[in-house]
């Protein structure tokens, strides 16, 4: 016993009893340094002394509890210290019975925890402007993705019209000058499209749904009927679950998947497979291929926007639909990575919670 009175006394914590009419009947040094008062100016003084006027009360209520067989562990509130300045304190309370089995007393055992309490308003405002900011930034990447698509589109027409009214009428070089003109603004207009996409992800997207995911695969199967039948792909499936999700963002997602895994075939045909697996609290799935493959030490790197790990010449594209893939993955609550070797193939693999809740939590 003598050891447990030291342990309470020497304790970091503030160690306080109250009798059931909240009158302080033992404060400990961990009080003391807590609260500012030694244990002459509070023993036998009402508990009252360290509520702040706009809490007066509370701890009457809380005692109430505990008389009532509740539990109050780590409550998280305010008190008042001994120079007037208040504090946040995590707070237990635990009720002293007699040996007859009798409620006598309540034990409250206190932490200050004021600087965890900055740290996390620190934390919450950083995020708040940080959110802000990709806002902000998401606006302007809209707006001018957007905006520059009209002057785009007419430089797009003249040089179309010049290739057509004047191909083979001048010289050669002059031929090669306007077709590198026309396929540079027909890359550019791929490129402001895809970037207008990629900005739309958090503010285009609606909310989350119950959503049948082996009919958006087949939906993105269809946009893509065309594109899989000019490279001789063959696509197949397992059953695919329900999901929580925006389902145009679920069918882009497929897309930009099945795109990929045909674009980056090897000398075989392409062929693409896609399956889900129920992992605790969430789906994973994987979409598979049997392309050239990726170096494992480029894998993260490819959700990046603009990343591209080969020449446009041998593979075309802009270098977003993968991060457009990540965005909204994460948009959702998952995440999305891919396993790997070169020459081997790539399986792709993205989450999406099982819980509802944690889906809407995350848009």
């Amino acid at each position: 016993m003598k050891s447990l009175a030291n342990a309470v006394e020497s304790s970091d914590d503030a160690i306080i009893t109250q009798s059931l009419d909240s009158i302080i009947t033992s404060w400990n040094k961990g009080a003391e340094m807590v609260y500012g008062y030694s244990a002459e100016e509070v023993l036998g003084k009402h508990i009252s002394i360290l509520e702040p006027d706009n809490l007066k009360g509370e701890i009457k209520q809380l005692v109430e509890k505990i008389k009532q067989g509740k539990e109050i562990q780590h409550y998280e509130t305010l008190r008042l210290k001994k120079d007037g300045t208040t504090i946040n304190i995590s707070v237990t309370l635990s009720p002293v019975f007699d040996v007859s089995g009798e409620l006598v007393a309540i034990s409250a055992i206190a932490r200050d925890i004021t600087e965890r309490k900055m740290a996390e308003e620190t934390l919450r405002l950083k995020l708040e402007e940080l959110a802000r900011s990709n806002a902000e930034l998401e606006q302007f990447a809209y707006v001018s993705s957007h905006d520059l698509q009209e002057p785009l589109r007419m430089i797009t027409s003249y040089l179309q019209l010049l290739q057509r009214r004047y191909q083979g009428n001048l010289d050669d070089k002059a031929d090669k000058y306007i077709h590198f003109a026309v396929d540079g603004a027909f890359r550019m207009q791929n490129l402001i499209n895809d970037l207008l996409e990629f900005s739309r992800v958090a503010t285009r997207g609606t909310e989350p749904e119950p959503t049948n995911s082996e009919f958006i695969l087949n939906q993105a199967l269809s946009n893509l009927e065309l594109y899989i039948k000019e490279n001789k792909a063959t696509v197949s499936h397992d059953p695919l679950p329900e999901v929580m999700a925006d389902s145009t963002q679920l069918v882009q997602v497929f897309q930009n998947l099945i795109i990929n895994g045909i674009k980056f075939h090897s000398e075989e045909a392409p062929k693409i497979h896609i399956s889900a697996e129920k992992k605790e609290s969430e789906w994973i799935f994987s979409v598979q291929d049997n392309g050239i493959g990726i170096d494992p030490q480029y894998s993260g790197k490819i959700f990046e926007v603009f990343k591209r790990l080969h020449k446009k010449e041998e593979y075309p594209g802009t270098g977003i639909g993968l991060a457009i893939c990540k965005k909204i993955v994460e948009r959702h609550g998952g995440h999305i990575w891919v396993e790997s070797e070169l020459g081997k193939g790539s399986t792709f693999y993205f989450t999406l919670p099982i819980n509802p809740r944690e889906v809407s939590k995350a848009f």
